[in-house]
């Protein structure tokens, strides 16, 4: 495979609607460009991108929802002027799909990837979907300080707001909250460099601090919420002052599990700095079976994590026993932790492998250099 110089390419990024799942992608984007001279151009669109294909069942149906959390690029070779478009899709939901992406794009890299789900879907489409592996929040001071971007940002949401009906006013304010709320991710963000550095834990400490979400009255939410409070207990009462988290303190939270609250700061910063001085570390799925962003987080600071398995098809799986420990039950959970507090080669290895994966498979940067090289080595 012959090395590619980056330089002849350029890319468009058209402004996406939320920063928050899209701030991965755009951050690595920006470092990587940043070191290899990719030519980037933040640009609107405001075509409607309406229509969702759900798999239910092995069925496949379609709807004219709007898809969220769905990024768009269009990569050019300039030496002989050939464009791809693909697009980066972080929605929680396995099973759903853009419609117009799978209909308009070469490529669409997916988050939460699943082969029994994209093979129910037509070839033509099929052999678009690519995986795009773990991501997590995160930020490049590229975003705080371009008074550009956020002004285009809030253009595309205006704009999408703009139906001349009885509903009008109220869809802009309601844009305008959603973007005033984004926005404000920006004012004390987690860097990437937050990230690089890490070091080795200091404290033979177990943690696990989680959420819960707004509204309860979906069954896979009310699921999550009972499994977590279940191991926040039950980690509170094998490890006692070993233990450190719990739920982050909402209303929610406090009406229903006030005896689960955590004793970490929920802070970012505050809440990175207690997970950097932790040993073991406990993960649990996210929405809708979906990656959560902890995991990222957790290899990126070399922890030793005991994992629910997932079910989302990375690019390169996570192996039991190499990157981390997977539990199956309450049972496999404590074993798992026992084992790794008493055996520190164990604990030193998979804290290595962790941090080895997350450097060579999970780094934003990375992630947009496999993305941006599939593209280019399958279709420029």
């Amino acid at each position: 495979m012959n090395k590619i110089n980056f330089k002849d390419y350029s890319l468009k990024v058209y402004v996406p609607e939320e920063l928050s799942q899209s701030s991965f992608f755009l951050t690595g984007l920006t470092e990587f460009s940043a070191k290899v001279g990719l030519k980037i151009k933040y640009i609107n669109n405001f075509k409607k991108k309406k229509g969702r294909t759900i798999i239910d069942e092995g069925m496949v149906s379609y709807t004219e929802q709007e898809f969220p959390k769905t990024a768009y690029f269009e990569l050019c070779n300039r030496k002989f002027s050939k464009t791809v478009f693909f697009a980066v899709d972080t929605y929680d939901f396995e099973n759903q799909f853009s419609s117009y992406a799978l209909e308009n794009c070469d490529f669409v890299f997916k988050r939460n990837f699943s082969y029994d789900m994209v093979n129910h879907l037509p070839k033509q489409h099929t052999a678009k979907l690519c995986s795009l592996g773990l991501t997590f929040k995160v930020y490049s001071s590229y975003f705080t300080k371009n008074k550009r971007l956020k002004y285009k940002y809030l253009l595309t949401n205006i704009v999408k707001s703009l139906k001349i009906d009885s509903y009008l006013f109220k869809r802009l304010n309601k844009k305008l909250t959603y973007h005033k709320n984004q926005l404000s991710l920006l004012k004390n963000p987690r860097y990437i460099n937050d990230y690089n550095n890490y070091s080795e834990a200091n404290e033979n400490i177990v943690f696990f601090q989680t959420r819960c979400f707004e509204d309860d009255s979906n069954n896979d939410v009310k699921e999550i919420h009972e499994q977590r409070y279940k191991i926040i207990k039950l980690l509170s009462l094998v490890f006692n002052n070993k233990f450190k988290g719990g739920f982050i303190k909402s209303k929610l939270a406090t009406e229903k599990y006030s005896d689960a609250l955590t004793n970490v700061p929920s802070e970012p910063h505050k809440y990175l700095k207690a997970l950097k001085q932790a040993k073991v570390v406990i993960y649990t799925r996210g929405l809708a079976k979906s990656p959560a962003w902890k995991m990222a987080e957790y290899m990126s600071q070399a922890k030793v994590i005991i994992a629910e398995k997932l079910t989302t098809d990375l690019p390169v799986p996570l192996t039991h026993g190499k990157e981390l420990l997977f539990f199956e039950n309450n049972e496999e959970l404590i074993s798992n932790i026992k084992l790794v507090l008493e055996n520190d080669k164990l604990a030193n290895q998979l804290s290595i492998n962790a941090r080895a994966y997350f450097e060579k498979h999970i780094h934003p940067e990375q992630t947009v250099k496999r993305v941006l090289e599939t593209v280019i080595n399958e279709k420029l």
